[in-house]
């Protein structure tokens, strides 16, 4: 017993410093075990009085990356069935261990038994480690299930919607357009996800249903203006297709006014140039404010060549330094939750896991000052 106790108390983790635990006529201060598990829990089997020793020793092995001593620890702590302690509790610590060790069918094998007897805060904890192998393992079909089975708790309506997503994403090659859109219908009812609404857009463009597929993106962007540097790209190349420039112009006018991006504002110029050689006055005066600011190579270098009196060879010479100033170049994608900031736009932060708060730097930069105004 002595040298078992010399043995603890030869590493003692800051987390674990000053608490004692009594086994049996005992007390000592929990540290570093690297002793045989199995032989431990022979010679002392758990009971209400060491349990605690049991249950910090755990905790320890899984922080030390030993998660074949954690499930063994939490296995016979389970099978113990020591009053004062949840199965369900002591089940979700063993799928723990399981998951940090990437043994992900056992840890869905137990979840699966917690769930089915745990207490509300139990079967949350339960829920979201399930719904995290399920993600991870990019099995959206069966994530949505467990959505739609147990609820939501610890998840919300815009996680729901982006795993139905994911599974349409996954399903595009073996499945028509027609049904996928049926299946995207309840991500869309909950009124969230502007990732839902920009998925419908295209899968109503492979249907050929082209008006539609034009309402949505409008809609969308009228909703979520942020998204402007996705949605108008496409939302012009079907209103280019489907001959309704003046249309789209005219909508333009009204999202520009409504969130004043340089983005919004290049195609409305470029649009009006090619049905005249001038800019309307009020687009010539805008046009003045967007190049001070050097956000924009395409309305710089226009005003360079057509408005001002500056030699085309010195434009020439000034080319390489616009393009690198211009919002096409530098441009970032932040997380509106965590702060990550990525050269790519995508739909989950790779740091925090959020879904859908990662925007354009810039298109935040204005939501912000709009904010401010009103």
């Amino acid at each position: 017993m002595d040298s078992l106790i010399r043995l603890l108390k030869q590493y003692l983790p800051a987390r674990f410093a000053g608490r004692r635990y009594l086994l049996d006529q005992y007390h000592f201060d929990l540290t570093s075990f690297d002793g045989d598990i199995s032989q431990w829990l022979s010679t002392f089997p758990i009971s209400r009085d060491n349990i605690e020793i049991y249950l910090a020793l755990a905790e320890l092995f899984r922080r030390r990356g030993e998660f074949d001593k954690a499930v063994s620890v939490h296995e016979a702590i389970l099978s113990a069935n020591v009053s004062g302690y949840s199965r369900s509790e002591l089940e979700l610590e063993v799928a723990q261990d399981y998951y940090a060790a990437g043994v992900l069918s056992h840890a869905e094998e137990v979840l699966f038994s917690a769930l089915g007897s745990a207490e509300d805060e139990q079967a949350s904890k339960a829920f979201r480690l399930w719904l995290a192998i399920l993600e991870s393992e990019q099995e959206w079909y069966r994530a949505v299930e467990l959505v739609e089975q147990y609820g939501q708790p610890g998840s919300g309506g815009l996680r729901l919607a982006n795993l139905y997503c994911e599974y349409i994403e996954q399903s595009r090659r073996e499945k028509r357009a027609t049904v996928l859109l049926k299946e995207l219908k309840k991500a869309r009812r909950l009124r969230v996800s502007s990732r839902a609404e920009l998925l419908a857009a295209e899968l109503l463009t492979e249907e050929n249903r082209i008006n539609e597929a034009i309402q949505v993106y409008r809609e969308l962007l009228i909703r979520d203006a942020k998204r402007v540097d996705r949605v108008l790209p496409l939302l012009e190349r079907l209103s280019v297709a489907n001959s309704s420039i003046p249309e789209f112009k005219r909508f333009l006018r009204y999202l520009h006014q409504i969130h004043p991006s340089v983005r919004i504002f290049e195609r409305l110029v470029a649009l009006s140039l090619t049905d005249s050689k001038d800019l309307p006055a009020d687009l010539l005066a805008k046009l003045e404010d967007y190049v001070r600011t050097g956000d924009s190579y395409f309305l710089t270098e226009l005003w360079l060549k057509r408005f001002s009196k500056v030699d085309l060879a010195e434009v020439d010479v000034l080319i390489p330094t616009l393009k690198q100033s211009s919002l096409q170049y530098s441009d970032e994608y932040v997380c509106t939750e965590c702060g990550f900031y990525s050269e790519k736009n995508v739909w989950q932060c790779p740091q925090c896991s959020s879904w859908e708060t990662l925007h354009s730097r810039y298109e935040l930069k204005i939501d912000r000052e709009l904010k401010k105004v009103s």
